[in-house]
Formats: C-alpha cells, structure tokens, sequence
C-alpha cells in the first residue's frame, strides 16, 4: 500500500514540473492580477507574429524550458514569475533567451534588484508590483537600462531610488508611499520621453516638478489629496485624465486644458477621466 502511495506521488511530482503548453491568438495580463499559487508563464510569438504559445508550470524547481520542438518558429516574448515566493534572481530556474522584451516578478518577496546580466539584454518593459520587502532598485549604466521603455513598481511601499531609466515611457508608481518617498518624485524631472505616468494612491498633496518636453498621454493621480494642478501638468497631448477621489477645489485648471488641447476638446472629451467625488 505504501509502494503504491509513493508511486502516485511521484506520478503527481512528476506531473506538476511539467509545462503546460497552449496555442492562443489573443492573452492579456492584468495589472492587478493575484495568483494563489506559485505560477511561471512562458509567452511564445511566431516569426510572423500571428500565432502564441503560452506554457504554463507551477513549480520553481523546473529546470529546463519547454521543449522547444514545436517552438521552432516561436521566440521567447514575455516572462512571468508569480507568487513563487522569489526571494533572489538567483533563484531562476534558467537563463532567458535575450528575446524576452517582457519581464514580470510581481508578487513575490524580492528584498533586492538590479537590472544587469543575466537579464535580456533587449528587455522592454519590467513588472517588479507587490513584492511587499522590495527596498533597493539599482539600474546601473548599461545597455538594459537604455532599452527599458515600461516600469512597474505598483504597491511597493519601501523602496529607494536613486535613478530612473531615462528612456521610460511608460512609468507606474501607484501606491508606493511617494509622500514619504520624496526622492522618487525629484527623479521624474529627468525622464524626457514619458508618455504615461500614474502617482495613484500616494497621499500626494502637490505634484512635483516635471521635465518641459515630456508629452504625457495618460495620466492617473486618483486617490490623492490634491486640490489644484499646476498648468505644466497639463499637456495638450493629454487623452486620459484621472482625478477622482482628491480634493479638487475649483475646475478653473480643466478649462484651460480645454484651451490648450483643442482636440480633447471637440473629439475626446468623453476620453477624459474627471470624477473628482
């Protein structure tokens, strides 16, 4: 009897190492997404990009990829770790093929990260959100850090920066204690190409100083205390604006946004975002 036990649990061991693989034209991942277990997700394009893989495991102790097979015509896009309780990168299971442009390791327990080898060295866009003992992010100068465009370091309320990769378009600080974080908001003064920014949930009672040629398209600073914003925040390229749940005293400021953006005005109106209760 317990030959027999010990013989399905292997069965199951076995089975729960293994990958998942499934053929899918479409796959979003969310922002706020909660896994109640350990979960790495693999997401394949096809050379002509018509076509994905998504391969799914469970376990951290896999050690290789999936078999590549059936892959040969797919490149590794998008890399997922989740729940898994990662404490270090060192803990990766393997090495990522530089094709990887998507990293994701919300939801784990992170203490430390630096963005250098062995990362993809043409990763575009990082996802670091709810890793809750998150404190030092270090960027360094090199050829990664000039080829990340997104970051996302949602609900992480320790966390010290001393840089931002100056070439972010994309940038999400929601929830991150920006008001006792103050250092973070000096360092947006140097991102040049930012096109989509959210200071969400910060407790924020002023907006810091931002840079003249930055052209912002979405913008979300719900869940603040603010009660006016500055003109410079106020870019005639803007299509979403978020401002619920502040403080708001006067609309005086949206009716020169509609001055300066003439197109929001006659065609996106319904675009912008302006619940302020």
């Amino acid at each position: 009897m317990m030959f027999i036990l010990f013989i399905i649990f292997l069965i199951h061991k076995s089975q729960s190492l293994e990958w998942n693989c499934t053929e899918i034209k479409h796959y979003l991942f969310s922002n706020d997404q909660i896994y109640e277990q350990c979960t790495i997700t693999i997401e394949y394009i096809s050379s002509e990009q018509q076509q994905k893989q998504i391969c799914i495991t469970h376990s951290l102790s896999i050690k290789t990829l999936p078999s590549i097979s059936f892959l040969s015509n797919y490149k590794m896009h998008t890399f997922k770790i989740n729940s898994c309780q990662l404490l270090t990168l060192n803990q990766l299971p393997f090495l990522l093929p530089s094709s990887v442009e998507y990293l994701d390791l919300s939801y784990n327990l992170l203490t430390t990260f630096t963005l250098s080898f062995p990362l993809p060295s043409y990763l575009k866009y990082l996802r670091l959100d709810n890793n809750p003992n998150l404190i030092n992010i270090n960027f360094g100068h090199n050829h990664i850090q000039e080829q990340l465009i997104g970051l996302s370091l949602r609900h992480n309320k320790h966390i010290k920066l001393t840089s931002l990769p100056l070439y972010l378009q994309q940038l999400d600080l929601t929830n991150c204690n920006l008001l006792q974080s103050s250092s973070i908001l000096l360092l947006l003064k140097t991102l040049t190409k930012l096109t989509h920014l959210s200071l969400a949930n910060n407790q924020l009672k002023q907006l810091p100083i931002l840079n003249n040629n930055i052209q912002l398209e979405y913008l979300n600073l719900s869940n603040n205390y603010l009660t006016f914003i500055n003109n410079e925040w106020l870019h005639k390229s803007l299509k979403i604006f978020d401002l619920k749940f502040n403080q708001i005293e006067s609309l005086e400021f949206f009716h020169e946004l509609l001055k300066i953006n003439r197109t929001l005005k006659d065609y996106n109106y319904n675009q912008v975002s302006m619940n302020i209760y």
